[in-house]
């Protein structure tokens, strides 16, 4: 007998329907993209593999989205760039001058590449759901472990590539810095104008670069021989988590005389709240930020930043998509920008005094 023969037509759409990709992976034994990959007869996938997956997508009824139909067939001329939300600590496009520098990067890449470029928002409630809107690949920004945006595209059976690299993978496309790279030239940097106790404002440890920054800053503490001084924020990433930094920083027994921070905006409420303590920047304070952007060029003092490049990020990520898209292979799977120091005032003082003097 048919499984299902004597279950009434819309009884067995209905279970169909509420089949996902992710049940045939879990089913097979193998990953999302090896499923999408054996159903839409892409990849260097073993035979027996293959059969497994289809085995098991007939078992259980599935179907594949009309987003993964399209790209069976023809393109549709559709990229979606999503930026992913942590839970609590939610960052808009327009809350930094790197995400929007990336996007429009990436914008003009995909239109010279005869492709539009959609913006997707957070994915926990949005609807519709991407995997019912007909993309034919996706760029994710800063993604997270278990990301929704990479999981619902590889369900969708799209193309995937990075800004960043998903937390505990390996494997994948991404185009990325080497921010261990960069952040050690801005520590040495610091000490190198006369900071001996530098501290580190961090971030939630929610994605590669947030855990790579705290983690080179304590393996550069340790080689140095020095204890390591981290003040997490919490809330939003703004002036205000910086501000609140600074002031506990520099209200403690033993003050750092140097701060660095992994984003812009935090080294800016930095300055605020050193200005609020009557901490002269840069005689008694050196504060440097590992993003740059036109307000660290344009603050009082000036902010020693790290270019990180975004534009570059986004031209490369688009680049790369578009070759998964059209079935070439990338000449690189994972692609390193260089980053540049950019030593500006904040770090540069006249005449060095210790708030421990």
């Amino acid at each position: 007998m048919v499984a299902g023969a004597s279950m009434p037509r819309a009884m067995l759409a209905e279970r169909m329907a509420h089949v996902r990709i992710t049940d045939v992976a879990a089913a097979a034994g193998v990953s999302i993209t090896t499923v999408s990959h054996a159903l839409n007869g892409k990849g260097r996938i073993p035979e027996e593999t293959r059969r497994r997956v289809r085995t098991a997508a007939e078992a259980l009824g599935y179907r594949p989205s009309s987003a993964a139909r399209s790209l069976g067939g023809r393109r549709t001329g559709l990229i979606s760039i999503s930026l992913s939300q942590d839970e609590g600590h939610c960052v808009g496009m327009s809350d930094f001058a790197y995400f929007l520098q990336l996007v429009n990067a990436a914008t003009t890449a995909a239109i010279k590449s005869g492709y539009a470029l959609i913006l997707s928002s957070d994915l926990t409630n949005a609807s519709p759901r991407l995997e019912q809107l007909p993309v034919d690949g996706g760029i994710v920004i800063d993604p997270i472990a278990d990301d929704p945006h990479v999981t619902r595209l590889e369900a969708a059976g799209a193309a995937v590539v990075t800004t960043g690299r998903v937390p505990g993978r390996s494997n994948g496309y991404w185009v990325d810095n080497d921010h261990p790279k960069g952040l050690t030239r801005v520590l040495d940097h610091l000490v190198a104008q006369g900071g001996e106790r530098v501290a580190l404002v961090s971030i939630p440890l929610t994605t590669t670069y947030a855990v790579e920054t705290e983690d080179t800053y304590r393996r550069w503490s340790a080689e140095r021989g020095t204890d390591p001084l981290v003040f997490c924020v919490s809330g939003g990433l703004t002036e205000a988590a910086g501000l609140a930094a600074a002031e506990s920083l520099l209200g403690s027994a033993d003050p750092p005389d140097a701060i660095c921070t992994p984003l812009d905006r935090l080294a800016l409420g930095v300055l605020l709240g050193a200005s609020a303590m009557n901490v002269s920047v840069p005689d008694e304070l050196l504060v440097a930020a590992v993003t740059n952007s036109e307000a660290t060029r344009a603050s009082r003092p000036p902010l020693t930043a790290l270019e990180l490049y975004p534009q570059q990020l986004g031209a490369r990520a688009v680049e790369m998509l578009v070759d998964l898209i059209e079935g070439r292979e990338p000449a690189e799977s994972h692609v390193v920008v260089p980053t540049r120091l950019l030593k500006r005032r904040s770090s540069n003082p006249a005449g060095r005094r210790t708030l421990r003097a």
